[in-house]
């Protein structure tokens, strides 16, 4: 068998880890341009608003939630197959950037358009055609995005499972952690020389390259299952696991640790990811950083997971402590906002620390989360259920940088922008994390998932 061969393993996890690599990289391609993005015209600038900027990035999240299309991407994968599901995915991920590019690119930030409606307050009225459309692009790429890490996920369970999962699903988070620090390092230097619309399309040329990528993975992918299918075991099991049926969703529903872990996601990623959108910006308001500086001073904290999650999954791997390390996780990253949220500390190195202190925390929970997933819920039933815990996570990626963005506004005077109110917010998502996290760890004990135990079988 193709898995049985570490090195070819190993192999399929870089090439799965890049195609997700490149989503991230577009995800937060934008993140630490948000000053610049909400810099007057006349100054340079796009002249968005505070509220503009948060409905953008929760955009990332609008068609996945209203539309539920992270539903509709379980059942196919579930249904039709990894091959069609991440040519489909791939191939969202990049049409949308593409119209995210063109909007920022060669619509004017001067025009404006009053919204039919406005999704409950989100889409500010009026608000610029530049940033409606931007937002339907970044829309459209949060659904392949999110199918396509789903797809991801299956495909490093499918190639793992048994051996060294914890440390693939590590390597595989960090590689995504590495896209996102590539984009917040490097994106304000493009942005600086050649324009905000020259970073999205290097973004959007990241995303071809890794759509290719998939079409390569999908040799390996054919003769893994060709070789399955010559084991009439193997074929018979494979026959189960692909074939999805309304009893596998209802299953799914009814296990109480799934939903515990599905709501320590969305609230442990609500409390790091919108944090990033405004991250830039606090250091730039709270610290008196340059912008460029404050790209790299936030980027310490997804460099830092690059190391620390396969470290961490290893550790998963060999002695277990899985409900333990994600509440540790969720007490660091609670802690540190806390401290953000203090008026009196304004030291640049302070803010690398706690930048450091939520790379571990970041690295800590995902590196356990992910790969605790598949011991909750069996292989025919994990399209379906990592699609459920995407969407639940995705309502928390829409909503809180849309109202942190519209606090934000409120908190600014003068482009000034007290950030204790936002980050006091971003604090109680952690608490939260950590009441779910010690849930997840008294149910482990009764319902025998295995969370604490080690993940190498043989």
């Amino acid at each position: 068998m193709l898995n049985e061969s570490r090195k070819t393993r190993w192999m399929i996890l870089f090439m799965a880890s890049f195609i997700m690599m490149m989503g991230y990289v577009f995800w937060d391609i934008v993140s630490p341009l948000s000053t610049t993005l909400k810099t007057p015209i006349a100054e340079g600038g796009m002249g968005w608003t505070s509220a503009e900027y948060g409905f953008f990035a929760g955009s990332y999240s609008i068609f996945n939630i209203f539309l539920l299309m992270l539903f509709f991407g379980g059942i196919i994968l579930d249904k039709m197959g990894i091959r069609f599901t991440g040519v489909l995915a791939t191939g969202l991920m990049f049409g949308g950037a593409a119209v995210n590019y063109y909007a920022v690119a060669f619509i004017s930030p001067t025009l404006t358009v009053e919204p039919v409606f406005t999704l409950f307050g989100m889409i500010p009225d009026p608000v610029k055609t530049q940033v409606l459309v931007s937002a339907i692009g970044f829309g459209l790429f949060g659904v392949g995005c999110d199918i396509t890490g789903i797809t991801i996920s299956k495909i490093v369970t499918k190639w793992f499972k048994g051996y060294e999962l914890a440390s693939a699903m590590g390597v595989q988070v960090a590689m995504a952690r590495l896209g996102t620090a590539s984009a917040i390092s490097f994106s304000p230097l493009i942005a600086n020389q050649f324009g905000i619309s020259a970073s999205l399309l290097v973004g959007g040329i990241l995303l071809f390259v890794g759509l290719l990528t998939f079409f390569i993975y999908m040799v390996y992918d054919r003769r893994y299952d060709k070789e399955q299918q010559r084991v009439s075991l193997a074929a018979e099991e494979k026959k189960d696991n692909s074939k999805f049926s309304f009893n596998d969703f209802l299953e799914t529903l009814r296990n109480p640790g799934f939903w515990l872990i599905a709501f320590l996601c969305v609230f442990f990623y609500s409390s790091i990811r919108p944090f990033l959108k405004f991250a830039s910006d606090l250091m730039v308001n709270k610290y008196g950083i340059e912008e460029v500086t404050a790209g790299w001073i936030v980027s310490i904290l997804p460099y830092g997971t690059i190391i620390l999650t396969p470290l961490f999954g290893h550790l998963y791997d060999r002695i277990g402590k899985g409900a333990t390390l994600m509440l540790i996780g969720c007490v660091i990253v609670t802690g540190c906002h806390l401290l953000l949220a203090l008026p009196f500390f304004h030291s640049t190195f302070f803010a690398c620390i706690i930048m450091a202190l939520l790379g571990i925390a970041f690295s800590l929970v995902p590196s356990a989360m992910w790969s605790s997933i598949p011991k909750i819920v069996p292989l025919k039933q994990l399209g379906t259920a990592y699609s459920i815990i995407y969407f639940v996570q995705n309502i928390g990626l829409m909503i809180v940088p849309v109202y942190v963005g519209i606090i934000i506004g409120e908190h600014t005077v003068n482009n000034v922008t007290d950030f204790t109110i936002p980050m006091i917010i971003f604090a109680l998502f952690g608490i939260a994390s950590i009441l779910l996290a010690l849930a997840l760890k008294i149910i482990d004990k009764r319902k025998h998932y295995g969370l604490e135990e080690k993940n190498i079988v043989n």
